[in-house]
């Protein structure tokens, strides 16, 4: 039965116990990464308005909901590699929830209310990353991930190339993507790259180059393990 004095503990585990349980999924992706050769790599916990930015860390307003990392130099055609780094989130999850129950059946730690629901969240990880779906961002999940390169099948991991470029014969800027497959026609330079940003973003693993003024310059979008 819960009672008055459990509401407190529920807003402890929301607040502190789910974002230090998302803080471990998004650690075993990159340690794996860094493992594996991977560079730049980046932890972001949360959503909406970045509060801290560093180097390896980003936290973002709701930092209780949501997290991803990021990296490069890890080729999307190596399978393995690949398999490693999006399966390093549930492993540590499992591993460390695995660790946890040693330390408790071994009187090392008592249980208390945190305990369990330090194990019901990094449970609650683990399912939901394994489910193989979609996300509204563009996203997938690692499950979904895992599906498809277990498959043999990259398709998810393949690098879309968007380019932003200014047409002197029609006087507009175009969008367009791989081959200059054209997708879009707009006006405006702002109004055209606010649009070239939503969909590489929307279509990660992307590549956006802008070439404006006879200079160009490419930003990344990549798969982020979730």
């Amino acid at each position: 039965m819960i009672e008055f004095w459990d509401i407190p503990k529920l807003f402890i585990a929301f607040f502190v116990i789910l974002p230090l349980v998302s803080l471990i999924h998004e650690l075993g992706h990159v340690i794996i990464a860094k493992i594996l050769g991977a560079t730049n790599v980046k932890i972001i916990i949360g959503s909406g308005r970045i509060l801290l930015n560093t180097r390896i860390f980003e936290i973002r307003k709701y930092y209780f909901y949501y997290g991803y990392c990021y990296f490069e130099n890890i080729d999307d055609d190596s399978r393995w590699k690949n398999l490693f780094i999006y399966s390093g989130g549930i492993l540590a999850n499992i591993f460390v929830a695995v660790l946890l129950i040693y330390v408790m059946s071994g009187d090392f730690l008592n249980t208390t209310i945190f305990t369990y629901q330090f194990l019901y969240f990094s449970m609650y990880y683990v399912f939901f990353a394994l489910l193989p779906i979609s996300y509204p961002d563009g996203n997938y999940s690692d499950g979904k991930i895992i599906y498809h390169l277990l498959k043999r099948n990259h398709q998810l991991l393949q690098q879309k190339r968007f380019q932003l470029w200014f047409d002197t014969d029609d006087k507009c800027w175009k969008l367009s993507v791989e081959n200059r497959d054209q997708i879009e026609e707009l006006d405006d330079f702002d109004k055209a790259y606010e649009v070239a940003l939503e969909q590489a973003r929307t279509s990660r693993p992307s590549k956006l180059e802008v070439i404006k003024e006879n200079t160009s310059h490419f930003e990344i979008f990549p798969r982020s393990p979730i």
